[in-house]
């Protein structure tokens, strides 16, 4: 049986193995922690040289800027203040400006466009038109089975890829059943959203442009007196899906214009000023075109409808039922009012009751009026009093206009176009008493909106009286070096802008390079203090020399300034850096060329930025081969610890044999002493006996 030793000590009662262990730290102290050690200071010496790096690097980007010299070629800008206050523009000067005076007017800004089409219920419903249009110079094809949510998408898809059109489409809900596709220009300038229609009228039908006809001295005379021409026969005509009779010698354009409108077309006649008089022209909001009546091309050339433009529209409102006389036809405005009739029945307005109209003007202000009937009252009475300029619908700063059409409705139309709030109610008080009742109701015929959202415009500015336009808010090409930021426009006001140089940069230019060069010799300075990784090391005392012969570079073309200290920049007993800026400002204006070269791209500037590479190379210079001199040092260190330690895990294996070897051996003479003395002590007994 053999005897276990797995514990040291067992057989010889010491504990061998802590010797063991002591004995190899204690060889391994001698011959690999003076290794370790050295590795350790190399370690430290790479933190401090890289942290010398990066303070080279920044000495280095400080010289950069001396030797390029931009703090010396900057320039400061300033505009004088707007009697409103308002910043009219910015500006930044960049180091190829030229000083200067200006004065400076903004006209106007760079706009995007962006325009609305008309009102549509349901935009997934289909459209009905069918035809093509360009946006941009791109075709879009519309089908009559097309909703507007199709055209939305088409108009998009155009909008990708190398000739994308640059104009997004969108539909916009103002609310129920009133949707409308918005197209938005991306780029701003005049252009802005790019339209063409083509021969159907597609877009004219969509509601992005009208039909116009000519102008007429007047609106309500039958066209032919107005023009004093004689006219076609009646005829027809198509206005958008519609077919309108149009009799030019007795319609006038209100007619025409109330004709179409009955027919769910937007039509309006809008006033313009020619010259000293005034103009009337009826505007149609979708296409119109010559019907198969022969006549038709003969009605729509004495009309002169032609395509028009983007003008806003009026909104329209309207009875929803029709008033007649009692033989049926539409009524007049002679008619009285307890003549009227409605849906066949007399319209029970009788004398002694009350009319009573509310509602609100196009911006939003509320309008109550009433008239008591009397037998004699009629409908021009009620227009009467609804135009009144002072408490009724004509009143105001937007005021509107009612009617009566051909048709026999009462219509409200806003005076101006775009988005409006104009709303009206009529109600009948019986002329006994009780309570008031609605007469008929009023529905909205042409919804009031702006064809141009916005104007797409181009920026407009006038330069010492010189007009400059672009397609930008941001422009940097009427001014050399000049980068003008238009952000409003102030048609009249005109402002003062200078450039001049900015004095201070090329100061803080130069305190910035002192700064950097000072840093490096703190570093030095630091490094020189006992127990520093490069404390007494010599080749940092070159670099720093390095640097120092930098700053002593003369630079003959700097005549007066060929050294750094005519300009105010020395060396202190210190070794430090210092700056008289009164000095350097003094030296700047007396002759900043000199002062330029002196510190450029063949002065100092240009030394130390190589003084600093040379430091900083990677491979060849100096910190860095001090790097990889410390890298290849540790590595070979490294390598000899690994040999120095395999030889101690040798011998430590060996020294464990060897006591293992010791203890097996007491073990068996121990066994041994005791099986001899067991016999010894049995041979006495038997001698006893």
């Amino acid at each position: 049986m053999g005897t276990s030793i797995g514990f040291g000590g067992l057989a010889s009662g010491v504990q061998w193995r802590d010797l063991v262990d002591q004995l190899i730290a204690a060889e391994r102290a001698r011959n690999i922690g003076r290794f370790e050690t050295q590795i350790d200071q190399g370690s430290k010496q790479q933190v401090a040289w890289r942290e010398l790096t990066g303070l080279v690097q920044k000495l280095e980007d400080a010289a950069g800027a001396l030797k390029l010299g931009t703090g010396f070629r900057s320039f400061a800008t300033s505009i004088s203040p707007t009697p409103s206050g308002r910043a009219l523009f910015s500006a930044s000067a960049s180091s190829t400006a030229t000083p200067g005076a200006y004065r400076v007017e903004v006209l106007d800004l760079a706009r995007a466009g962006k325009v609305s089409g008309g009102i549509v219920a349901d935009p997934a419903a289909a459209l009905g038109r069918s035809g093509a249009f360009q946006v941009a110079g791109q075709t879009v094809s519309v089908a009559a089975t097309d909703s507007l949510n199709d055209v939305r998408d088409r108009i998009n898809a155009l909008n990708t890829g190398a000739n994308a059109t640059r104009v997004s489409a969108s539909i916009l809900t103002s609310s129920a059943g009133a949707s409308r596709l918005i197209l938005s220009a991306e780029q701003a300038g005049s252009t802005g959203v790019a339209l063409t229609d083509g021969p159907e009228g597609t877009l004219r039908d969509l509601g992005f442009l009208d039909s116009q006809s000519r102008t007429v001295s007047s609106a309500t005379t039958a066209i032919a007196a107005a023009l004093g021409v004689t006219m076609p026969p009646p005829a027809t005509i198509r206005v958008g899906d519609q077919t309108i009779t149009v009799d030019l010698t007795t319609d006038s354009l209100s007619s025409i214009a109330a004709r179409i409108r009955a027919a769910g077309v937007q039509a309006e006649v809008n006033r313009e000023t020619v010259g000293a008089g005034t103009q009337f022209r009826l505007s149609i909001g979708a296409n119109v075109q010559a019907s198969d009546d022969p006549g038709s091309e003969d009605v729509l050339t004495a009309l002169g409808i032609t395509e028009g433009g983007r003008g806003t529209v009026k909104q329209v409102l309207a009875s929803a039922d029709a008033f007649t006389r009692a033989n049926g036809t539409p009524a007049i405005g002679s008619t009285r009012l307890v003549d009227l009739f409605r849906d066949g029945a007399n319209a029970g307005v009788t004398a002694g009751s009350a009319l009573t109209f509310t509602g609100t003007r196009g911006d939003g202000t509320t309008v109550s009026v009433g008239i008591t009937v009397t037998a004699t009252t009629t409908v021009n009475n009620v227009l009467a009093r609804l135009n009144d300029a002072t408490t009724g619908f004509g009143a105001g700063t937007r005021p509107a206009t009612a009617s009566l059409g051909p048709d026999g409705r009462i219509r409200l139309e806003d005076g101006t176009g775009g988005d409006s709030r104009l709303s009206l109610t009529a109600s009948l008080s019986p002329a006994g008493g009780g309570p008031a009742q609605p007469l008929g109701a009023i529905r909205t015929e042409t919804v009031g909106r702006s064809r141009e959202l916005v104007r797409g415009s181009d920026a407009q500015l006038r330069v010492d009286g010189v007009l400059v336009t672009r397609n930008s808010n941001t422009i940097g090409d009427a001014l050399a070096g000049v980068t003008f930021t238009l952000q409003q426009a102030e048609p009249g006001t005109v402002v003062d802008f200078t450039v001049s140089r900015n004095e201070e940069a090329g100061v803080k230019a130069v305190e910035d390079f002192a700064s950097a060069y000072n840093d490096i010799v703190s570093f030095f300075n630091g490094q020189q203090l006992d127990g520093q990784p490069l404390a007494n090391e010599p080749t940092l005392r070159r670099v720093l020399a390095s640097f120092t012969q930098a700053l002593r570079t003369q630079v003959p073309a700097a005549g007066d300034f060929n050294r750094a200290p005519l300009a105010g920049i020395t060396l202190s007993r210190t070794g430090r850096l210092d700056v008289d800026t009164a000095k350097l400002r003094t030296a700047m204006a007396t002759n900043l060329p000199a002062i330029q070269s002196l510190l450029g791209e063949q002065g100092i500037g240009n030394a130390m930025v190589e003084a600093a590479r040379s430091a900083t190379r990677v491979g060849n210079g100096t910190i860095s081969s001090q790097l990889s001199s410390i890298d290849n040092s540790a590595s070979r260190l490294r390598e000899r610890i690994g040999t120095l330690q395999q030889r101690l895990d040798e011998r430590r294996e060996r020294l464990i044999a060897q006591f293992t070897a010791m203890e097996s051996s007491l073990a068996r003479l121990q066994a041994q002493g005791s099986s001899l003395t067991a016999a010894v002590s049995g041979l006495r007994g038997s001698n006893r006996n």
